[in-house]
């Protein structure tokens, strides 16, 4: 029996409906079709209900057309295979291998066949909190960057198109699912091509202020990057909505594969699979509720009786009635060895965090702490390819008893934050019901994620001149303490505050006590409630 294909357009989603037999004689048809079928193309559906039989020959023309789809930046769905066909996929677990929806499947998920994806919890909670405040800029998170003078703009711009054909991050699209109301999001955006661009000075400052204005939310591109030749140097500027991309993906994954691309380029460049965010996305969405409750009973016990009038510095400031941000930055006086952290038991994080949570303590006068800490989220090699929102803000919750050692404090605190990583899928819970409202957040920023650094690109030095201004930040948090540990070995500490609450002064006074507290953590044998009571 012979291949019949029946080719159907709608927009930039393929649909190829097959009947009769992909095998060793009908494949070379279908790979000619498929080939000439996909040109510009960014989601193809092959509907197999009319399919009676698939060979191995069959498989390898799947497997070939799912590689020319991500190629080309788009995606490939297998859709309602008959029984027989069924049995070959599930036989060869061919599943893991390419998008596959069972007749049935959509309606139980109707997000697979529509395109419309929904908001990871994490993506939700910064949408949701910023939505109400569109003209925010605070979801602006990226830099301009210094080129080297010789950087090849030309071969850059090439680099940089490449990765974004490659990445589906850079086609998502915040929209409104027509069928619930929510915002989701759908990854089949257009992907404006990078050009170098000749400026004066004057237009170049006119596009740095350009730059500075929020995303347009809802169905418009959430990323911006421009090269720029100017008569005082060479700017390559990229940020992103926040909600769809961190800084860990910025600084290291897309800029190292930036570097690779660059310095290969596209003739030498090695070919290989990148992770599908929309499938994460899909995947993480379809969690069965039962495997996530042993997580919830964990958040909701983390963070039972969380208080900010127990767990926070006292306020300071009254009859300031909004919400107002303010920013105080300071260098840390007490210095850590060069390889003060070699062989301990504890990472750098997890000692800076200590320093925070009895900063907390004892500025609040209590013998416990409550903080959020931010973690990239990238628990898996193919997570740590991923480029996409993955960050998670994971509560601790420490009891200070008496008799306790700064060394059993900071090896069981790195105890207690492995604990808590096992539940991270569960975090829904503490997003949706709002479990860690005006909890202070910690985050520990290194090298080029951190406010200034040099990065490297083709073997020269990228300088990170600017970054974002989040002035009209929408996040509304209470305290964010950002540790910053810079490439020539000094740190220093950044308090995002809520200057309806705080003073210039407390803040400062909060600060010093974060410092003494790092100090202090040097000797594992003091003791940690004495550290409190002084």
């Amino acid at each position: 029996m012979d291949i019949n294909i029946t080719k159907k357009l709608d927009g930039s989603t393929l649909t190829l409906s097959l009947a009769g037999r992909l095998d060793k004689l009908t494949g070379p048809i279908f790979d000619q079709e498929f080939r000439t079928a996909i040109e510009g193309v960014r989601e193809t559906v092959l509907d197999f209900s009319a399919l009676d039989y698939l060979s191995s020959a069959g498989l390898r023309s799947l497997i070939a057309a799912n590689n020319q789809m991500k190629k080309q930046g788009g995606t490939l769905t297998v859709k309602n295979p008959t029984a027989d066909v069924m049995d070959v996929f599930e036989m060869t677990t061919f599943g893991r291998l390419i998008h596959i929806v069972k007749e049935g499947d959509a309606a139980s998920n109707p997000t697979e066949d529509s395109g419309y994806y929904p908001l990871r919890p994490v993506q939700r909670w910064l949408v949701d909190t910023h939505f109400q405040k569109a003209k925010s800029t605070m979801m602006n998170v990226g830099g301009l960057i210094r080129l080297d003078p010789s950087t090849d703009m030309e071969r850059l711009a090439g680099a940089l198109n490449d990765i974004m054909s490659t990445y589906d991050i850079f086609r998502c699209r915040l929209v409104f699912d027509p069928e619930t109301g929510d915002i989701c999001q759908r990854f089949d955006g257009e992907v404006a091509r990078v050009v170098v661009e000749s400026l004066s000075d004057e237009a170049f400052e006119k596009r740095k202020l350009d730059l500075k204005e929020p995303y347009t939310l809802i169905d418009h591109p959430l990323y911006r990057i421009y090269l720029m030749k100017t008569p005082s140097g060479q700017y390559l500027y990229m940020d992103f909505y926040h909600a769809v991309m961190d800084g860990t993906a910025i600084a290291l994954i897309f800029w190292r594969e930036l570097d690779k691309r660059y310095t290969r380029g596209k003739e030498n460049a090695i070919a290989r699979t990148v992770p599908n965010y929309a499938e994460y996305v899909l995947e993480e969405s379809k969690l069965a509720p039962e495997t996530l409750a042993e997580g919830h009973a964990y958040w909701r016990r983390m963070l039972d009786g969380f208080d900010e009038k127990k767990h926070l510095p006292p306020v300071d400031v009254t009859g300031v009635g909004a919400w107002t941000k303010n920013e105080f930055e300071t260098p840390l006086e007490n210095a850590l060895a060069k390889d003060f952290f070699r062989h301990k038991e504890y990472s750098e994080n997890t000692f800076f965090m200590a320093a925070a949570m009895l900063a907390m303590a004892k500025s609040a006068g209590v013998r416990e702490s409550v903080i959020n800490w931010v973690h990239n989220g990238r628990m898996t090699s193919s997570e740590r390819r991923l480029l996409g929102l993955m960050l998670n803000q994971i509560p601790i919750r420490w009891d200070f008893e008496d008799g306790l050692s700064v060394g059993d404090f900071l090896r069981g605190l790195e105890a207690r934050i492995a604990e808590g990583m096992k539940y991270t899928k569960s975090l829904d819970i503490v997003y949706n019901e709002g479990l860690e409202d005006n909890c202070a957040t910690f985050i520990l920023q290194k090298g080029a994620i951190g406010r200034r650094g040099i990065l490297r690109l083709g073997g020269a030095d990228a300088v990170i001149v600017e970054m974002p201004d989040n002035e009209l930040s929408a996040a509304e948090n209470t305290l964010d303490i950002e540790l910053n540990a810079h490439a020539d070995g000094t740190y220093s500490l950044v308090l995002n505050y809520d200057a309806s609450r705080y003073s210039v002064d407390a803040m400062h006074r909060f600060a010093q006590t974060v410092d003494e507290m790092i100090g202090a953590l040097t000797d594992e044998n003091r003791s940690v409630t004495a550290l409190l009571e002084s």
